[in-house]
């Protein structure tokens, strides 16, 4: 085990970066199939959004995952901790904060022209610490606790390790994440949904892939299909729960917590099958070097970029569509979306990735990737 992880420690992993490309990818899906709760009446089209919806989740878990698999390549036993937190707060923060105030602004622009100052700055304040400037910046309340609690973390991890059990820390993990989710979806313990401890099986699990990456590279690519089939079908049965919710009567945000509780129950293992269908994609990637795997290699280089940016693009293409009449009613909406935010977000990353400290907004330049 200790060769494997040798082996992976010394040598540039080209599936994360692929796996970086299929989560940004997935995000993106997100964020236009998530329209589907916009849809009346209740038809196909609000039926397949749900199924790409639910399908697309996987991709906050695999980006969690990822930078559990990172962190335990680069930082493992008797690292200097002070250094380590130094270096992730320079990975994160600046980012972080330019993009709050560049979302605040954003969304809050009449607003802001109408308030002094000091009020604007107290509103950007706030959305930093609420990681609420837009909606999909609650990814950094979670890897910013995930950062801090990392440290212990590998130390539990290795503490079972060293005794041949690290799968009862893992499954450990996975026992904490659940009960805390379920506890998040009832009237009894309704505490902040958004946080660190939602996502600590994934985080381990990257850790522990670390630890089995020689295995994972074993594994036979003939398997493909069936992770695929298996994470459908297990999409189809996460789904089940919200089509209930919705053929009843409920509109999608007032959905009674017993019908999401059933979908959280599942979710660990759809994300764990769709995590091995992606792995052996990537695997097949790596191996061809063919058109799309050098797209895919590009759009996890700019994945961070991508992500911090595609909001500003997604919402604009939406507000245009609505002024000439086109909505998530429509089919054509959905395509449109998807495609004019990933292009524009992609060429944005590129062009920011040209100018000085091009690192402290999007986590890229021309003469540095950031592995995170």
């Amino acid at each position: 085990m200790k060769n494997q992880g040798a082996q992976a420690k010394t040598e540039k992993i080209a599936e994360i970066n692929f796996l970086r490309g299929f989560s940004i990818l997935a995000v993106l899906a997100i964020h236009t199939t998530g329209y589907f709760t916009k849809v009346q009446p209740y038809k196909t089209l609000a039926l397949l959004g749900i199924w790409t919806d639910v399908f697309s989740q996987f991709a906050v878990p695999l980006f969690i995952a990822i930078s559990g698999f990172v962190l335990a390549k680069n930082y493992r036993q008797n690292f200097p901790v002070t250094k380590f937190y130094v270096k992730r707060a320079r990975s994160i923060l600046p980012q972080y904060v330019i993009f709050s105030a560049l979302y605040t602004a954003f969304n809050h622009w009449q607003e802001m022209q109408n308030s002094s100052l000091p009020a604007n700055l107290k509103l950007i304040a706030e959305s930093i610490w609420h990681s609420d400037a837009s909606y999909h910046l609650w990814f950094f309340a979670i890897i910013i606790q995930l950062y801090i609690a990392y440290p212990l973390i590998i130390k539990g991890y290795d503490f079972c390790k060293a005794r041949g059990k690290s799968e009862y820390f893992l499954t450990g993990m996975l026992v904490i994440q659940v009960l805390w989710m379920v506890g998040a979806h009832t009237s009894y313990a309704n505490v902040i949904k958004v946080n660190g401890i939602a996502y600590l099986f994934y985080f381990t699990l990257g850790i522990y892939s670390f630890d089995h990456f020689v295995q994972l590279r074993a594994f036979p690519k003939s398997l493909t299909p069936i992770w695929g089939t298996m994470s459908l079908i297990l999409t189809f049965g996460a789904s089940f729960f919200i089509v209930i919710g919705l053929t009843t009567g409920h509109i999608y945000d007032e959905i009674p917590p017993y019908f999401t509780t059933g979908s959280e129950l599942v979710y660990p293992v759809l994300r764990l099958v769709t995590f091995l269908f992606l792995w052996n994609l990537a695997g097949s990637l790596a191996r061809s070097r063919n058109f799309f795997a050098k797209v895919m290699t590009r759009l996890g280089d700019y994945s961070f970029g991508i992500y911090l940016i595609h909001l500003f693009f997604n919402q604009t293409t939406i507000n245009i569509l609505s002024s000439h009449q086109i909505g998530p009613n429509q089919w054509v909406f959905y395509p449109i979306v998807f495609t004019v935010t990933l292009i524009l977000s992609y060429a944005g990353v590129r062009i920011i990735s040209y100018l000085p400290f091009s690192y402290y907004l999007v986590g890229f330049g021309q003469q540095k990737v950031v592995k995170r």
